[in-house]
């Protein structure tokens, strides 16, 4: 048991230092501090409640999220034949949905994930440097105050996805190594919980071992009369 724990425990070891490193590499890639200033800022400037950046992954026909207000890295992941931000990639072309809490679809379950409700979004697609292929989506959530997003607020962000798509196109290049670091992290959770489970066997298997071999009080033998 012991040798089997330390292989485990050796093998996390490594592991973890292939994340380090792999995780070192990633961050670096697609310049993330400049998109996730844009996260921040793209809000106040069309005056809505979130922005998010996804990139398409064509071996799943997914999109998942690079970054978004108050989200995490790969917290989203959707499918481009039946999502908003889908829509517009497929069809290269922005594309406005309002009126979202009173319609079903994959927004719904997303919401329910992230605790958050969407009214009304405005997704933008993403091109890589030939224009030839859209790689991602810009995505604003909720204009403010029941409005609309305005022609102003397209072109603006039309604007900026033209801005950022360099770095995108860089995650969209690279985003197997994105795949690789959950699929490290993952593994590294596996171990660790085989790891504590052996702990707690053991702990167990002790105190059993215990209590057979301890005689309580009254079954101590009594001791000769003299």
């Amino acid at each position: 048991m012991e040798i089997g724990n330390a292989k485990v425990t050796d093998k996390i070891s490594r592991l973890r230092a292939k994340e380090k490193t792999l995780e070192n590499s990633w961050n670096k890639t697609g310049n993330r501090s400049l998109l996730q200033f844009f996260i921040d800022i793209i809000p106040e400037l069309v005056n809505a409640e979130r922005c998010s950046i996804f990139v398409f992954n064509t071996e799943s026909d997914t999109l998942w999220l690079y970054c978004g207000t108050d989200l995490q890295e790969r917290q989203i992941q959707v499918p481009r034949k039946s999502s908003m931000a889908g829509q517009a990639l497929s069809c290269g072309h922005y594309k406005v949905v309002t009126n979202l809490e009173e319609k079903a679809g994959i927004h719904e379950i997303v919401d329910n994930s992230t605790g958050f409700t969407s009214c009304n979004t405005l997704s933008i697609p993403i091109f890589n440097s030939a224009q030839d292929q859209a790689i991602g989506v810009l995505q604003v959530l909720n204009k403010r105050g029941n409005g609309r997003f305005s022609d102003e607020d397209i072109s603006l962000m039309q604007r900026l996805s033209g801005e950022i798509s360099r770095y995108v196109e860089s995650i969209f290049k690279h985003q197997e190594a994105s795949e690789i670091l959950v699929k490290i992290r993952n593994k590294i959770k596996g171990l660790e919980s085989s790891l504590a489970k052996a702990g707690v066997q053991k702990r167990l298997d002790e105190e059993m071992i215990a209590s057979i071999t301890t005689p309580k009080a009254d079954e101590r033998p009594a001791g000769r009369l003299h």
